[in-house]
């Protein structure tokens, strides 16, 4: 059973085959002599509701016909030159097994679409999620950082870098089951140099300071975004100052991080974790390993020994729900954002 009170969960589902007129079969999956399988196509699935989007993808949901089971398809548009940039995403999804990462059922490549069957997030964000409640207490967010740190480790010990974990990737599923999703600007560590996202500069809040300067994305790049999470469920604020671009970017490299922004009575662990995974200097920054070993995630003991937990009111962090909302609305709005037909 997990942190997040779940489980025992299923073994992982075997190895997920390219389907569609440009099926890429590896010299691995032909070499094995795998017995034949119906490979996936358009008329496996019916597309449905539009359920989200993104500047480079559409996600809806979609039902198998044979087993009328609900799913997620992200549908990502594509010319010819940029097809193994858009097939980097398959590439990684299939390998990965993990409760806490959106499973890869399907996937199938057209002329002009690579389409990948997900499984259903069909829980709200993480930030909304929150908001929702009246209140919340500092054990809550352990547990959702506890789910994402579990998540960012296994992607790490495979190699690969998320690159875009903000909270608009979490999805809280039922029990509190948190789900990272959209591994669209995911980057194997396996290169001399992993590049910033292409997109990196419309979240620069969220963006670590190496990828401001140049210097390329590590392992601690994800714990600088994970770090931002906590902080904005921590305050219901970002953690730098937002007034002005050239401002923020100033104040990101120099870790001018406000503390003084977070709700009152946080335990020193909270405060430490912050400190620590919002520092400027990414070799600074714990792994994710070492962020799931620290005694303030992992503190058990005595019920009479615990401290009461601290709650926090929730109507900081519906205005800021609200205020990213416009925000991504203007977004979207300046990027005339993927349409599929």
């Amino acid at each position: 059973v997990s942190k997040a009170g779940m489980g025992p969960y299923s073994s992982p589902s075997e190895q997920v085959l390219l389907g569609g007129p440009n099926h890429l079969a590896s010299e691995e999956e032909s070499s094995r002599g795998r017995p034949a399988q119906l490979l996936p196509s358009t008329k496996t699935f019916a597309f449905q509701m539009q359920i989200r989007r993104g500047r480079f993808s559409v996600v809806r949901q979609c039902r198998e016909k044979a087993s009328g089971r609900a799913l997620a398809a992200k549908i990502v548009p594509y010319q010819p030159e940029d097809k193994t940039a858009v097939l980097r995403e398959y590439e990684a999804l299939k390998r990965l097994h993990h409760p806490h990462l959106a499973q890869l059922h399907a996937a199938y490549l057209s002329p002009r679409h690579l389409v990948l069957i997900l499984e259903l997030c069909s829980g709200p964000e993480l930030l909304p999620s929150l908001a929702e409640r009246e209140s919340y207490s500092e054990s809550d967010v352990k547990d959702y950082l506890w789910q994402m740190l579990s998540a960012t480790q296994y992607l790490h010990a495979q190699h690969i870098l998320h690159l875009d974990l903000r909270s608009e990737n979490m999805m809280v599923t039922e029990y509190n089951l948190l789900k990272v999703i959209d591994l669209g600007n995911a980057q194997s560590l396996d290169q001399e140099k992993v590049p910033a996202p292409e997109n990196f500069k419309d979240y620069l809040e969220t963006m670590a300071p190496e990828l401001l300067e140049g210097q390329g994305a590590v392992p601690q790049t994800d714990i600088w975004a994970i770090g931002v999470t906590a902080f904005i469920m921590l305050s219901g604020e970002y953690p730098e100052s937002s007034e002005g671009t050239r401002d923020l970017q100033k104040g990101l490299r120099k870790g001018l991080i406000r503390l003084s922004r977070c709700y009152a009575g946080l335990s020193g662990g909270a405060v430490a974790f912050l400190q620590s995974s919002l520092c400027a200097q990414p070799w600074g920054r714990p792994c994710a390993s070492t962020c799931l070993q620290c005694g303030w995630l992992t503190e058990e003991g005595p019920t009479g020994s615990r401290p009461t937990p601290v709650t926090f009111p929730t109507v900081r962090l519906r205005a800021f729900v609200r205020e990213r909302e416009k925000r991504r609305a203007l977004l979207y709005k300046k990027h005339n954002l993927a349409q599929v037909r």
